[in-house]
């Protein structure tokens, strides 16, 4: 069973290559060194809770996240693209209502609206 630092260190990793952000990138977000980032993400150095919380801030991600055991890649690729969607949605309205409106919609109905917006799309 790997340790709680363990399950932190891989998780940051895998967060920060699904928001396609290197470790410098990172450090500079943190005000770190890259080093410092490269010693958390093999286990050289521990991360401390408040640095901690910092990362979880810069990669839009919560802690219970980062600590959580068991989250493979494709998971996590899911849950950014559910991430995104929801970002989408909720910064959107006319993408929220047309979300609603097709909620009680048939199948067949969404298809043709589908159809259609893509035809918009392309003139």
């Amino acid at each position: 069973m790997e340790s709680i630092n363990d399950i932190a260190r891989n998780n940051i990793k895998r967060y920060r290559k699904l928001r396609k952000m290197t470790q410098k990138e990172l450090a500079e977000a943190l005000d770190v060194t890259h080093s410092s980032v490269s010693a958390w993400e093999i286990g050289k150095n521990s991360i401390d809770m408040s640095r901690l919380n910092q990362i979880c801030q810069v990669l839009n991600v919560g802690l219970a996240e980062i600590l959580a055991d068991g989250g493979d890649a494709q998971q996590l690729q899911k849950d950014e693209e559910n991430r995104k969607i929801l970002e989408t949605i909720n910064q959107r309205p006319e993408v929220k209502r047309l979300m609603l409106t097709t909620f009680d919609s048939r199948n067949d109905d969404i298809v043709v609206a589908i159809k259609l917006l893509e035809a918009l799309k392309k003139r």
